[in-house]
């Protein structure tokens, strides 16, 4: 049975969930009061690449089941409203709610007697409550259901996360709701993970909560390795072969995870620990552990460089969120870059993609070159921070002549270490993270 669905919210979440509700068979129609946005989406231009999208998009609009509107008026033929804004998440990787407050005030008059209202935008634990009391306060006149289903998309894979799920986490009040929840994704070969709404809305944190806790763990134990003249990567590998942890196990020793992603389900925790009275020392020492641990970069370049960074030129070879990405949306690699530039480095950046109009903040204290080599010229290392397969593919012969002594080359993810001795014979010093 096709549904009729409003998709309020257009960015990255939006443009999934928009173009994948279509394509399951439903009516749907993407709303966002960005005037851009939804212009471009109508024209099959969605604001952030993902593979398979477009081809959907004009699919689906061709098809008539999908059309993009700045009229919030639209709701009132719906009979779901689904919120999938990508919530800000701030430097403190704390979340902010306004979007998603404002675009339900504005929906509210147009909701329908019966409505649905699904909400897949990462909200702190509690919010479905509060969310509930205002519609129920500002529309007495109406009977509503509310179901929470958390987002599990991830940035350049997020096609195949959608119509591919292991499992689907649907959190709401009564079986009419999960009744009508198993129908919408009945095409979709996926375990239904039942439950109230606090417990979804708990899984979402606990799940990046987990994910964090393995990076920040790996952390302490590639730090260990580095002074004890044991290899990280096969101490993973150690544990990734007992079959209690197994292959795909978050396990990276890294100089930091991007995004914001992990740290707002972190803070989310421990703030309602902290309103509860509730001592939680092991989510209060990840937190810790992991907005820390980018530091290591400017640590490791003094060991080899001098303390002092003051007017040394370092390439950065890598600047976007992720692999397959444009967006530098709290990008690691902007983070460490701040950091340079406070201690008086000279920044010189490299990206395969990476959208250049976000990087105006930065943009008087470094230098961008599409050109890696042109990026490393004079530098006196290289620090790799998001892993482009671009990288592998590196003339490390070219890059050495192009970077001034020690012809230093740091892997901030251990991408290369397996081209180590490649590198090494390029002349120049491999340095990779927890390896002796």
């Amino acid at each position: 049975m096709s549904h009729k669905i409003a998709v309020v919210g257009l960015w990255h979440l939006g443009e999934i969930y928009s173009v994948g509700l279509a394509e399951l068979g439903h009516q749907v129609v993407g709303i966002s009061d960005d005037e851009v946005v939804v212009a471009n989406l109508s024209k099959n231009i969605p604001p952030l690449a993902e593979p398979g999208l477009v081809e959907l998009l004009e699919k689906n609009q061709s098809l008539g089941r999908l059309v993009y509107s700045t009229d919030f008026s639209c709701i009132k033929d719906c009979d779901i409203l689904w919120f999938t804004f990508d919530t800000p998440v701030d430097d403190k990787d704390e979340v902010d709610l306004s979007l998603i407050n404002q675009a339900l005030e504005k929906a509210m008059p147009f909701l329908r007697d019966g409505v649905l209202v699904v909400m897949t935008s990462q909200t702190p634990v509690g919010t479905a409550e509060e969310y509930k009391a205002m519609i129920s306060t500002a529309r007495p006149d109406i009977v509503f259901d509310y179901a929470y289903v958390p987002e599990n998309l991830r940035l350049g894979e997020a096609m195949r996360c959608f119509f591919k799920p292991v499992r689907i986490v649907v959190g709401a009040e009564n079986e009419k709701t999960f009744q009508l929840m198993r129908k919408l994704f009945s095409s979709l070969e996926a375990d239904f993970l039942e439950m109230s709404l606090a417990s979804a809305e708990m899984a979402k944190h606990t799940l990046n909560s987990f994910l964090a806790t393995s990076l920040a763990f790996t952390y302490d134990i590639a730090d260990i390795c580095e002074r004890v003249g044991a290899d990280v990567v096969d101490v993973i590998r150690a544990l990734k072969s007992d079959e209690r942890i197994g292959q795909r196990a978050y396990l990276d020793a890294n100089v930091g995870f991007s995004g914001g992603t992990l740290g707002r389900d972190i803070k989310a925790l421990l703030r309602v620990s902290l309103h509860k009275g509730i001592d939680t020392p092991v989510i209060s020492s990840i937190w810790e552990k992991s907005r820390n641990r980018r530091l290591i970069v400017i640590e490791r370049l003094r060991n080899v460089l001098g303390y002092k960074l003051e007017g040394k030129k370092i390439a950065i070879f890598g600047l976007t969120y992720k692999a397959g990405t444009t967006t530098l949306r709290r990008s690691l690699s902007l983070e460490v870059a701040r950091d340079l530039i406070t201690v008086g480095a000279v920044l010189r950046l490299h990206d395969p993609q990476a959208d250049i109009g976000e990087l105006k903040s930065l943009d008087k204290f470094l230098f961008f070159s599409r050109d890696p080599y042109d990026a490393a010229s004079s530098a006196q290392a290289v620090v790799i921070m998001t892993p482009w397969p671009e990288f592998r593919n590196l003339d490390f012969g070219k890059l050495g002549l192009a970077l001034d002594e020690p012809h230093l080359l740091l892997d901030g993810r251990n991408f290369l270490m397996d081209q180590e001795k490649e590198i090494s014979d390029a002349g120049i010093m491999y340095l990779g993270i927890g390896r002796s």
